[in-house]
């Protein structure tokens, strides 16, 4: 204790009596156990025959603190000469982790709270790390209700030198409850209509009561907002208080409100615009003069005239507002800078590692030397997402001095697109089987489509080859084609078919460009060990040849081609059968399809159908398949959950004429789109 005295006052002296400062000579270093010396010989900065002031040796320490390796840090004078000092630095390191234990834990299990620390075994702990996962573990313990959970945080030696177990040591206490909440100031809304729109709850039957600090602030901001959309623009909290019960279980809360006066809307007034017109500026405002003044349609508002700029090719016109207050009415005057539009000097595409770059700018909408328009911008998105091989679509626009801008379209693949499958089955209708399949929706990255399979079962064989070409002479083309054969045992009849089909399609202009048309032509050799029947008008042929053409009539504009969430889609197919062959018919359906999004993820989408058959003969050829049938999710109309009792194979005199509507109700499991 003398000589560490004798070294501080050493120290001091050699700082505040020289004359002059002395060169470092020697750096001792003492107390390490495990640590590298030169870990501390790189963080002080002082080198041999510099010199030595108070400055460099605190700025030592703090720096040798920082490490987090050290509980403590000294340096003493250990020699000096008229000229030169020796220096000792003399440390405590921390202990390392031996082992992270949990104890008096009973409402959240150990793999959370493992979680949530960051301490691991092998680790350098201090006495700062564990202050900080202890708060974590509350944290943790508060936004699962237990407000009042203690925790405590105890290094513990082991026999192993220089290693610790990490113990942590709960007492989770009762889960805290909002017992009751009520407001103060608040005469034009009811405490009953209050409690509604603010999100935290008190302890009832349908509500939990849980109290979240973080979330309960954010609900404060939100039933502001609330007052804010009926016009009462400077309602504002006054004072809250949140306290607990003598139980310590239960938690009181009172909101005091300033709810202010009641504003109504009144004129709108533009200035500077030049592009736009009043009555095209007028159009985009939410608001109706009258009415009260909601800040949320004010604040669409801005975004909309913004938007309509952008549209235009404005990107940076600025849109401010000036109120004028009439005693409970307010006057607008959006005050408009439009600039200079913005010209899309070039496009870039970047994240493509496996589809070809032309594949991706075909389908945008936007081109350079075009003046930027926002509705192309999302167009082009659509369009790309739409081929279904990317996980994402993101723009980028980057401004140049020039005032064109550069458009950076930064897109991610999916993982794996294509898909092969291999394997054994078993069905009560086809025995024991298996089946081989290859499917490249993007084959060789130029997004032609490549399919091949086979399956075979003691009742079922099926084998096909296809490949189409989306944009044949680098134009908005299909081609495609498919050779096909499949025999299959029903009930005791036998169906076998086997031939060719080929197909071409275009995206079409006009009435708008979501339509495209498709034609397909089928020839095949048709058998069925079924014996020759008749229903009514319908001759059910045993055998014969199909020549079949199917001409398709669609309107898409879904967001996304698999499991859409907003959107539609309008079809009408026409199936003739008849140019050649013994099969004589005709077949057409048409229906519609709706997505709507709804709340968080859930979407609703409802499905229309309606088919009829008939012919240019008096009597119809045709199998018992070409019939319209009903129910289950494999047949012409889908009804989930029915069986396949309307129409189809065994009932084909109800299979002339079919109409479906049915409604979903849709959550998505998995994001990724497959």
């Amino acid at each position: 204790m003398v000589r560490n005295t004798l070294r501080l006052l050493s120290l001091g002296l050699l700082f505040s009596s020289s004359s002059h400062a002395k060169e470092l000579d020697t750096l001792l270093i003492d107390g390490l156990v495990g640590g590298s010396p030169a870990v501390v010989r790189n963080a002080v900065s002082i080198r041999k025959g510099e010199e030595v002031d108070g400055e460099a040796i605190q700025q030592a320490i703090r720096t040798l603190y920082r490490l987090g390796l050290f509980s403590s840090v000294d340096i003493y004078v250990e020699n000096e000469t008229d000229s030169t000092v020796s220096l000792l630095v003399e440390v405590e390191e921390n202990p390392i982790c031996e082992e992270v234990v949990f104890s008096g834990n009973k409402k959240i299990k150990e793999r959370e709270l493992e979680e949530k620390v960051t301490i691991r075994q092998g680790q350098v702990v201090g006495e700062a790390v564990l202050f900080r996962n202890v708060q974590a573990l509350k944290d943790l313990y508060a936004d699962e209700g237990y407000l009042l959970a203690d925790i405590e945080g105890k290094l513990v030696e082991t026999q192993a030198p220089g290693y610790v177990d990490v113990k942590f040591e709960i007492d989770e206490g009762k889960r805290v409850r909002i017992e009751e909440i009520t407001f103060k100031g608040n005469t034009e809304f009811s405490d009953r209509k209050l409690k509604r729109k603010f999100k935290t709850n008190e302890d009832r039957f349908f509500t939990s009561g849980d109290y979240d600090e973080q979330l309960y602030h954010r609900h404060l901001d939100s039933l502001i907002l609330f007052y804010r959309d009926k016009g009462y623009l400077d309602a504002h909290v006054v004072r809250d208080s949140v306290w607990y019960a003598e139980n310590k279980e239960d938690i009181f809360i009172e909101i005091e409100l300033s709810e202010g006066p009641k504003y109504y809307v009144g004129d709108f007034f533009f200035t500077g615009n030049k592009v736009l017109d009043v009555d095209q500026l007028a159009s985009h405002v939410a608001l109706k003069k009258g009415k009260p003044f909601e800040k949320t349609k004010f604040d669409m508002t801005k975004g909309l005239l913004g938007n309509a700029y952008r549209e235009e090719g404005y990107l940076w016109a600025q849109v401010e507002d000036e109120r004028r207050y009439r005693g409970d009415t307010i006057d607008v005057t959006f005050q408009i800078v439009e600039g200079l539009p913005a010209i899309v000097r070039k496009i870039d595409v970047i994240g493509n590692t496996k589809t070809r770059e032309k594949v991706i700018r075909r389908e945008l909408v936007l081109y350079p030397g075009q003046k930027y328009r926002q509705s192309r911008m999302e167009r082009s998105i659509r369009e790309v997402m739409q081929l279904n091989y990317f996980d994402d679509v993101a723009p980028d626009l980057r401004p140049n001095s020039d005032g064109t801008i550069d458009l950076v379209f930064n897109v991610v693949e999916k993982e794996n697109i294509g898909q092969f499958s291999a394997g054994i089955m078993f069905s009560q209708l086809d025995g024991f089987g298996g089946n081989f399949g290859i499917s490249i929706p993007n084959f060789r990255g130029a997004g032609q489509q490549l399919d091949a399979s086979v399956e075979w079962a003691m009742k079922y064989q099926k084998f096909s080859f296809g490949f189409s070409e989306p944009w044949a002479f680098d134009t908005p083309t299909r081609l495609s084609g498919n050779l096909f054969y499949s025999r299959q045992e029903y009930y005791g009849d036998e169906y076998q078919s086997f031939g060719l089909e080929l197909g071409a399609g275009r995206r079409l202009k006009w009435p708008d460009d979501y339509f495209s048309a498709y034609l397909n032509y089928r020839l095949s050799h048709e058998d069925v060990t079924r014996s020759l029947d008749t229903v009514g008008n319908m001759i059910f042929l045993n055998e014969g040849l199909l020549s079949r053409l199917r001409f398709t009539l669609e309107r898409n504009d879904t967001d996304v081609p698999m499991f859409p969430n907003s959107g539609s889609i309008f079809f009408l197919t026409t199936e003739m059968a008849g140019l050649g062959g013994d099969y004589n018919y005709l077949k057409a359906t048409t229906g519609y399809n709706w997505y709507f999004p709804l709340w968080w993820k859930f979407v609703l989408s409802t499905k229309t159908k309606f088919g009829l058959l008939g012919g240019f003969n008096d009597t119809l050829s045709l199998l018992r398949t070409d019939v319209f049938a009903a129910g289950n999710v494999l047949y012409d109309g889908v009804i989930r959950g029915y069986d396949q009792d309307f129409g189809g194979v065994y009932d084909p005199g109800n299979g002339v004429a079919m109409f479906t509507w049915t409604t979903e109700l849709r959550f998505p499991i998995l994001e990724r789109q497959m």
